[in-house]
């Protein structure tokens, strides 16, 4: 994988360990799987299963799924994964925008991205995807605040790392409707207990940590 949040880095430094990561590998079952939460989501795939499955044919008009013409997707980090989920969301003719601080400007201006800062990313998207990297930077950088700045049409996504995201702030936007939903590949504690106030929103997409995992 990519994300090294979990090594000892300066134990291996002291020990003469190389560390290595595989961008390569990950790159596009990662970027993948957002599209998929994305795609999911906009259609209400989960909540359409259930209501077939459920007998309740007549409930389906509803529950109305979202177009991705003309959407506004929203990445915060426009590294290897982000980069690559752009290029895969640009038959969608939908409006990039990123925020990454290390980003560079000629590189978004090829992806047809507008780079802005984390506020106006969180007011402006209509999918909101984290693909960062874990870092005392990016620690708890989605806070509560932040989240309050999305609009209550607006999905979150996140396939990066769950320390990122305060938990708690998400479930509470959650569970008042705040946002419209969201697709979560990760989580403040891993694995999560089935009983925590996450696993129990029908308006969630959950997954183990585990969705980019393909052959």
């Amino acid at each position: 994988g990519v994300g090294y949040d979990s090594v000892d880095v300066d134990a291996c430094s002291e020990r003469g360990i190389a560390l290595t990561i595989t961008p390569d590998a990950v790159r596009r079952p990662v970027a993948s799987s957002v599209m998929a939460l994305m795609l999911a989501l906009a259609h209400r795939i989960p909540t359409k299963d259930r209501l077939t499955r459920q007998g309740r044919w007549d409930d389906r008009i509803d529950h109305m799924g979202v177009g991705l013409t003309n959407r506004v997707l929203g990445v915060v980090g426009l590294g290897n994964i982000g980069t690559e989920v752009f290029r895969l969301a640009a038959p969608f003719d939908m409006k990039f925008l990123a925020t990454d601080p290390h980003a560079s400007p000629e590189l978004a201006g090829q992806l047809g991205v507008t780079l802005v800062d984390i506020e106006e990313l969180m007011s402006t998207a209509d999918f909101v995807c984290i693909c960062c990297a874990l870092t005392d930077e990016t620690r708890g950088l989605i806070n509560s605040a932040k989240f309050q700045l999305m609009k209550p049409t607006a999905f979150f996504i996140n396939v990066a790392r769950g320390p990122i995201v305060d938990q708690f702030a998400l479930v509470e936007v959650l569970q008042n409707c705040a946002i419209a939903g969201a697709g979560l590949d990760v989580f403040s504690e891993e694995p999560v207990e089935v009983h925590e106030p996450i696993l129990q929103l029908d308006n969630v997409i959950v997954s183990p940590h585990a969705i980019a995992w393909t052959d």
